[in-house]
């Protein structure tokens, strides 16, 4: 529905409605095409309803960084198309309303409805598979992108909040495009192409690609990227990619520079229903939607072979990405001049081992995904003294730092340092040195 605030900055008018914006000291704007939730007084007739102006509006209010003027509640929520709790208060308040003549039924949060932009190439089971997708996340804390493979091009049909204010642009300008348009100079090509690889099969994949939030000039950032197909009945119909930035966790790295990549192992193909709530953890680990809940799944890979029995210490409740954990025990390792190399990545899951030695201590370190989907990192001692290993494994330790704590992975958009990080302030500085090169 159109906002209808004095001096809103949205600048938005419904199509096919007469109802235009008010400007402060403009003239009256006209009718409103939202329909009032039913028993509560507002005093406004809504004059055409909802479904025939596209219910949707949130893809064209700019936020507060674009607009330079912070919104209060209520004006977010009739400019976002979405209705909630602390936007009907506001508007409650602003009317002089009392709390006790809201309805008693409880409004709808953002991620029970998706609101779909009128050029979003989509038929009417798309449409119906965005709904059902969208309620099984909380698409007010969950990057999330969804594309449609069966229009030309790939284009964007769908994305959420968190994934606007990543990548920098609004629903609206982003609807009908590639995601390529996040991409830009120092983006991978190899990368790109194996994405393109990848999708042509209907594989999902794990990505670490440089992007830029608006576009090519624009900020760069590295996007941490999980790329599912959605399917019905065993047929493609979207994409579903969850976004996570990395670039402060990049940034601690200092022996290693970070490497982009584009993984579709054998375990992503694991089949997922969407017939209960999907976790941040979740979303990040690619697999195979399938929407018809009586179709069956794709046949779940074989688990990675048992490791042999031995004492260790470690870590585990991780939930960084166990490509990046890798990267980050490989960086840690040549910070105290331990040798090392990967000896093994099991393509049947999550697992990485890395050989080390550090003086005359042999040791494996194991990163591996526990059974309720976080992630591990663990020691064992090969040879040497116990003494030694235990020294070496307190180093280890000291330096992989922060990656040892648990991030709150709804807070993954933007991800802040922990306070107190000696080089918290300048993230992209170390985790992008090639970006500022000439």
């Amino acid at each position: 529905w159109p906002c209808s605030s004095l001096g809103c900055v949205c600048r938005r008018a419904p199509v096919g409605s007469a109802a235009l914006h008010m400007q402060a000291g403009g003239s009256q704007a006209g009718p409103s095409s939202r329909e009032e939730p039913a028993g509560r007084p507002s005093g406004k007739k809504a004059s055409v309803p909802m479904e025939e102006e596209f219910r949707g509006r949130s893809w064209a209010t700019p936020p507060d960084r674009v607009s330079g003027r912070k919104r209060d509640g209520a004006e977010l929520a009739r400019c976002s198309g979405f209705w909630s709790a602390e936007g009907e208060r506001a508007e409650a308040a602003a009317s002089g309303s009392a709390a006790g003549e809201r309805p008693s039924k409880s409004p709808r949060r953002d991620g029970e409805t998706a609101l779909v932009h009128p050029r979003a190439e989509l038929d009417d089971l798309q449409r119906g598979l965005v709904r059902q997708f969208v309620s099984t996340i909380d698409a007010n804390e969950e990057s999330i992108v969804i594309t449609n493979p069966r229009a030309q091009g790939n284009p964007i049909v769908w994305v959420t909040r968190p994934w606007q204010d990543m990548c920098g642009f609004t629903y609206g300008e982003a609807v009908g495009r590639n995601p390529r348009l996040t991409q830009g100079e120092r983006s991978d090509p190899a990368v790109v192409s194996a994405i393109s690889g990848a999708l042509k099969q209907e594989r999902p994949c794990k990505v670490a690609m440089v992007n830029y939030r608006g576009g090519e000039g624009g900020p760069a950032f590295w996007n941490m990227l999980s790329i599912s197909p959605l399917l019905h009945r065993g047929q493609l119909q979207l994409y579903i990619a969850n976004l996570q930035d990395y670039s402060y966790h990049m940034g601690q790295m200092v022996s290693l520079t970070p490497s982009q990549f584009c993984r579709a192992a054998l375990h992503y193909r694991r089949g997922r229903r969407l017939d209960a709530p999907l976790t941040s953890l979740s979303l990040a680990k690619p697999a195979i939607y399938e929407a018809d809940g009586e179709h069956p799944l794709q046949p779940a890979p074989e688990p990675p072979p048992a490791q042999p029995m031995m004492r260790r210490l470690g870590w585990n409740k991780l939930v960084l990405e166990p490509e990046h954990l890798a990267d980050r025990v490989g960086d840690a390792l040549s910070r105290i001049d331990a040798q090392y190399e990967l000896a093994e990545r099991l393509a049947s899951g999550e697992s990485v081992v890395v050989s080390a030695r550090s003086g005359d201590v042999a040791m494996r370190v194991l990163v591996s995904e526990e059974a309720d989907g976080h992630y591990s990192i663990s020691c064992a001692r090969l040879s040497g003294d116990t003494f030694s290993y235990h020294a070496a494994f307190r180093q280890l330790k000291a330096a992989l730092g922060e990656a040892l704590t648990q991030h709150p992975l709804q807070s993954r958009g933007f991800v802040t340092p922990p306070t107190g990080a000696a080089r918290g302030a300048l993230p992209l500085a170390r985790a992008l040195p090639a970006l500022t090169a000439p």
